[in-house]
């Protein structure tokens, strides 16, 4: 009869990424490294039932739960994510207008009825999915942050934090770039947040932060706060770039700036 500790192990990985949790994040809350982490999902490095079930409580499941999951066929796997791809945005078409009217016009110089025009559709069909302009803003605020999260914590899922350092720079100032339509948004437009959900947006915005020091060198808990504000700030600036030629470029550049800034020029540099 198969071990059904070897079986549940073999599932952390799935169960992980169904949950939305990157090897790294999950590798710190259970006080491993990544190298560790990794060896454990792909059951290279044995894991004790205790740190199983540690594992298996950081995925909201149980060892018994996890011996249960079923493994995606070949034929069904997802495509592995690559944190540099930017698809083609499936928004609705409001969203789409509203975007676009923000960034014209500013926020404040929107209103629903332009939004709407931009859109092709009645201020009513608007409101039949928008009940405010305030509710637009913070759709704009979630598909930004979604989408930039995802990437981030894909670039920074490497067992070296000066590489992670640098792929997180590329993937902000990539993301700025290539999506530098919310990215202005988000910038210029937090105060305009309803108080309501701005504690939520904030703490999407600090786990952000939270990455790129996580992969600071270790000193002053207060500097390296205010270096990778510094970092982040600097990235998310691409957006406002009067011209941008070749997005990948542009990250690449800003990947050493990053570095740069961070103080570890000419280390790390090269993408990863």
């Amino acid at each position: 009869m198969p071990d059904p500790c070897a079986r549940a192990q073999l599932m952390i990985r799935p169960a992980r990424e169904l949950a939305g949790i990157s090897m790294r994040e999950l590798a710190r809350r259970v006080g491993v490294s990544v190298g560790t982490m990794s060896g454990i999902e792909t059951g290279k490095t044995a894991a004790s039932p205790e740190r199983l079930a540690a594992i298996a409580a950081e995925l909201d499941t149980t060892i018994t739960a996890l011996t249960e999951l079923q493994s995606p066929q070949p034929a069904d796997a997802a495509k592995e994510f690559d944190w540099r791809d930017y698809p083609d945005r499936e928004i609705d078409p409001a969203l789409a207008a509203a975007i676009g009217c923000f960034v014209e016009t500013g926020y404040h110089g929107a209103t629903m009825r332009t939004v709407a025009a931009a859109a092709g559709l009645s201020a009513a069909g608007v409101y039949h999915h928008y009940p405010s302009k305030q509710s637009l803003l913070t759709a704009v605020f979630d598909l930004a942050y979604t989408e930039l999260a995802a990437h981030v914590e894909a670039a920074a899922d490497v067992d070296d934090r000066v590489l992670a350092l640098g792929n997180v720079c590329e993937a902000v100032a990539l993301f700025a770039a290539v999506r530098r339509d919310v990215m202005r948004i988000v910038v210029t437009d937090r105060a305009n947040l309803d108080p309501a959900d701005r504690p939520r947006i904030e703490a999407v915005s600090g786990r952000l932060l939270e990455v790129v020091r996580a992969q600071l060198p270790d000193g002053d808990d207060e500097d390296s706060a205010a270096t990778a504000r510094a970092v982040l700030d600097l990235c998310t600036g691409v957006c406002r770039l009067e011209r941008i030629d070749d997005p990948a470029d542009i990250a690449v550049r800003y990947r050493r700036f990053g570095l740069r800034l961070a103080g570890l020029d000419g280390v790390g540099s090269r993408p990863g």
